[in-house]
């Protein structure tokens, strides 16, 4: 007789779980439209009760923009590590774009907007520290008249990048899918002094 392990045992760690239940949500949510994903079926692909599901997350459509979030943000950041000035803002502008195709489906579903909205609050703060740190960084790349101890300005260039980036994600879900187009019209929109042109 065959004895089958519990779904989830207590030496998995939170950040495991977690994540087991964002791939699991993702997955499923290239399969059915996300006004349709429920716990259950998380828990199942995930191998999770739902009293686990309830003690790692808080709802399935979060569970999927914190995994495009993770998604995104990876590929952000290998680039990040290879690459420096206009050619890691071009890269990271086409990974963006590439994100959106692959994902679209997801994107572009029931439920999208509030898909949008969780990202703005998982994936914004992350943006918004890259081009933080991407202009303090390279002091030079700011317009006359401010300075790189002028945090305030800073801020503000950051989260207009960070919110534009979001907001252009969510445009280009409703596009046609053309990558190039995509990146010469996200690279355009970039205020000259961010893109290190």
């Amino acid at each position: 007789m065959w004895i089958t392990p519990p779904p989830y045992t207590l030496t998995m760690d939170s950040h495991d779980a977690v994540q087991r239940l964002r791939s699991a949500a993702l997955r499923l949510a290239t399969e059915q439209p996300l006004d349709e994903l429920t716990v259950a079926a998380i828990c199942e692909e995930a191998g999770f009760s739902r009293e686990e599901f309830f003690r790692h997350a808080s709802h399935p459509v979060r569970l999927v923009a914190e995994a495009l979030g993770d998604d995104l943000l990876a590929d952000l950041e290998v680039a990040g590590e290879t690459l420096e000035g206009p050619a890691l803002h071009q890269a990271r502008a086409r990974l963006a774009i590439e994100h959106v195709t692959r994902w679209v489906t997801v994107y572009r579903g029931p439920l999208g907007h509030e898909l949008l909205s969780l990202m703005h609050r998982t994936v914004a703060p992350a943006i918004r520290l890259m081009a933080e740190e991407r202009v303090r960084e390279n002091p030079e790349l700011l317009p006359p008249g401010v300075s790189a101890d002028d945090d305030e300005a800073i801020a503000f260039f950051s989260a207009y990048m960070a919110g534009g980036s979001i907001a252009a994600i969510e445009s280009l879900a409703q596009g046609d899918g053309d990558i190039e187009r995509g990146v010469t019209l996200l690279l355009a929109a970039t205020p000259a002094f961010l893109a290190g042109t």
